[in-house]
Parts: structure tokens; sequence; C-alpha cells
């Protein structure tokens, strides 16, 4: 699965939008509120078109709240109207067919349209039939991460309290790796049972640790800067993961970046595993499909944001990610500009070559950050005050009584700032001299 362009109509603030996506790895920024995450949720409709023929697992459709408002002002007041139809279409390749698909909701109160996804949904329902008869048809991955993917994640979500017999007995589909595929929050409690159970099952064939299992575990690991390896404590119950100097910690006692990067990859790992199994070592290379993900650098320090991105296409080099982002150092990372999707204004070809305060003031409109907001802050006010001082020639009594209330005024803000306030004094005195 691939998606290569997206044309949306009165979707949430699209009134008309068309957007073309890189095959490989696409970062969407531009400032809040321009649409973001907004653009997230419509390709979550479109890549979830594919459950549409996957019998047992829930769409994703468009919702009531996500129709576009348009406001009309009368005397009596402003009006809220929904435009309509909101439409969301999608070009690309689905298991290497080119397909152009459609999902839209016409009107209040109706239901989202499926006749215009109707190829999209029989070439999912012909690969659901070929998984059911046992052929070793390669399935697409299909994952959507939100900002609150993590979020007040309870412990208990990260421990397997089952004995082995419950999880060795659980009858597995390889459709079990499309739950939540659409659903923004991440299951930390379905990829601790796959890593327990992957467990149980080296420890009953003696020691030998399937080709999947490890190919999985070591992403695991590559993931978290400084780990060495990971294992599953059955009398803990949990993942845990041990570190080069020593250091061992569970799942739930990790920095929020580490949990966030341990469980969204080993989510996307364990799911490349479930649905195609056949392809064995080469699982993770070999699995194709599209990942949404709203602010990769969440959690992230920028040394980790620097490198995030190509772990992420090293360890998945078949799926096509389409993520957003607030972060100059993410940005930077990528290998051209034709990876850069702006939301406002043009990308620029060679971010690789830019600094990061190119990146800051060129493309993400950020001011002189050389310095803080608030020092330039002072220095433009500064400036104002001594240029308006040296073009005074009225010295009397009553300009420099105005000029010492504008310089109060001026200093106000900063008065933590002793120094900043002495300056322009002392400017004033030798200006127009002190009141007698």
């Amino acid at each position: 699965m691939r998606i290569d362009s997206l044309l949306l109509e009165n979707f949430k603030g699209f009134k008309r939008r068309e957007l073309l996506f890189h095959p490989q790895f696409n970062l969407i920024v531009g400032e809040n509120a321009t649409g973001k995450t907004s653009l997230l949720d419509a390709l979550a409709v479109a890549i979830g078109s594919w459950f549409l023929g996957v019998s047992g697992v829930e769409t994703r459709h468009i919702r009531p709240e996500e129709v576009r408002l348009q406001a009309f002002s009368s005397d009596a007041g402003t009006n809220w109207e929904g435009q309509f139809p909101c439409v969301i279409q999608a070009s690309g390749s689905i298991m290497h067919q080119p397909l152009t698909w459609q999902r839209s909701l016409n009107r209040p109160g109706g239901r989202t349209t499926r006749t215009a996804a109707v190829n999209i949904k029989t070439v999912a329902e012909r690969a659901t039939r070929s998984v059911r008869a046992g052929e070793p048809v390669s399935l697409p991955l299909v994952s959507y991460y939100g900002t609150g993917r993590l979020w007040n994640t309870p412990r208990e979500q990260g421990q397997v309290k089952e004995p082995p017999t419950g999880l060795l007995t659980k009858e597995l589909s390889r459709l079990d790796g499309y739950k939540t595929s659409v659903d923004p929050r991440l299951s930390v409690s379905a990829l601790t049972q796959w890593i327990a159970r992957q467990a149980w099952l080296t420890f009953q064939q003696g020691g030998h640790e399937s080709p999947i299992f490890q190919a999985v575990r070591q992403a695991l690991t590559c993931s978290i800067p400084g780990a060495e390896a990971l294992t599953f404590d059955a009398k803990l119950g949990e993942v845990v993961i041990r570190f080069a100097n020593g250091d061992q910690q569970p799942f739930m006692n990790l920095s929020d970046g580490q949990r966030s990067m341990l469980a969204l990859v080993g989510d996307l790992a364990q799911k490349a595993a479930t649905l195609n199994p056949h392809l064995g070592a080469e699982v993770l290379q070999k699995t194709e499909g599209v990942v949404l993900i709203d602010e990769l650098d969440l959690h992230l320090h920028p040394t980790w944001q620097r490198h995030v991105i190509e772990d992420l296409r090293t360890t998945f080099p078949g799926l096509q990610f389409i993520c957003t982002s607030h972060s100059p150092f993410l940005i930077q990372s990528l290998r051209s500009g034709e990876e850069l999707l702006m939301l406002e204004g043009q990308p620029t070809a060679k971010l690789g070559d830019l600094s990061i305060a190119a990146i800051a003031e060129g493309i993400q409109g950020v001011p002189d950050t050389s310095v803080s907001a608030r020092y330039a802050e002072m220095k433009d006010t500064a400036k104002s005050f001594l240029e308006e001082l040296q073009q005074v020639s009225d010295t009397s009594a009553d300009k420099l009584a105005a000029f010492k209330e504008k310089l109060a005024e001026a200093s106000a803000p900063f008065a933590d700032n002793p120094a900043f306030q002495a300056l322009l004094e002392l400017e004033l005195v030798a200006r127009m001299g002190s009141e007698s």
C-alpha cells in the first residue's frame, strides 16, 4: 500500500486541498491550526478504507464533527452551516495495483459512502480470502499513532498476568495484525502479550528463537539509544530493557521518550510479524504499508531527533511514513525537499545543507533565532527608545517628563533587569539632562 495523492473537500479546516506524497518518507510541517493533525485524520479515513474488505476489523468513517463549518452573519447573529459533500479521495498503489478511491459524507445525519471505494474493498476481500486459505500473500501494514498514543498508560497494560498456557492456546489469525490500526492510541498490552508469547514459545523450543522474534527483538533493542538487550521477565510479567551501562529497567519505568519510541517500533514490528509470518527473518524489511505518526518528535531529545527518521527508514524500508513535526532537527534530517510537505510556503530542495537557524528562520518563520524572543524584544525596545531620543530637539522640562513616562512604560516588562533600565536612564540624562 502507498498513498501518492490526497484530495480533500470540506474536511475540517480544508475547503479544497490536494496534496502529493513521497513514496518513502513525508514530514508535514506548519504552524498550529494549519491542519497537520486534520490531514492525518483524513489519511486515516483513506487508508482505513482497506478494512471495508476485512471482516471483523473496524474501518474509519468521516465523523459529523469533521465536516467543515461555514459562518453566515445576519442581523440576528451568526449561523454555522455544515458544507457538503465532505470528500476524501486518495490515489496510490494497493497490493501493487494503481487505484483511486473515495469516501464522502453527503448530508447531515448521513453515512460515509462506500460506493466509490469498492475497488479497494474488492482487493482487500481477495487478500482476506487468500489468508484464510493459507496462501502466503503479503498483507499491507496500516497504522496511525496520535499524540496521545501513550497518554496515562496504566502499568497493568504493560504486564502479562495470565499463565503461559493461556498465551499459547489462543487462536491467532494473521488478520489480528489489523487490530487498532486506525485507532490513534497505542496498545502496549498487545505488544507485551506478543513478546510474552514469543518468549514462552522460545522456552518450549529449548531456547531456540524464531527468526521473526529475533528480527523484532533486534529492532526493539536498536530503537533505544544505549539499549543492549530486551527480554521478558516472567516473574515480573513485563518487558525488561538492559542497557550497556549494566542498568536494567522494566518498560513502564522507562522515560516517556524511551517508552514512546519502544512502543511505536514494537507495535509496528509485531503487526508486521503477525500479518506476514511467511516472510521470516525479512519480515520487517519486506512488509509494505502506510504509517501515520502525529508529532514524531514527541518526548525526544534533540540528539535523538537527529537520527529517528533514519532509524525508522532502516528498520522498516518498505513502509511509507507520513508524519507531522515542529522540530527543525527532523526537517534537517530529511534526504530532500520532496519529503517535506509544508502546509504554508514552499519547501527547499537541500535541507541537509541548511543550519538549524536557517531552517527555523527560513522554513518555519521563526525570526532571529540567535537570541531568545525576550532578549530580542528588549533590544527592539531599547533601539526604538534611543532612536526617538536622538531626534529630540526640545529639552524642556515638559518633554523630559514625557520621556521619563515613556521610559517607565518601555522598561516595565523588564523590571527584573535593572541594568537595562539604568542604561536607558543614563542615555536619557545624557541627552536631556536631569530635572532640576
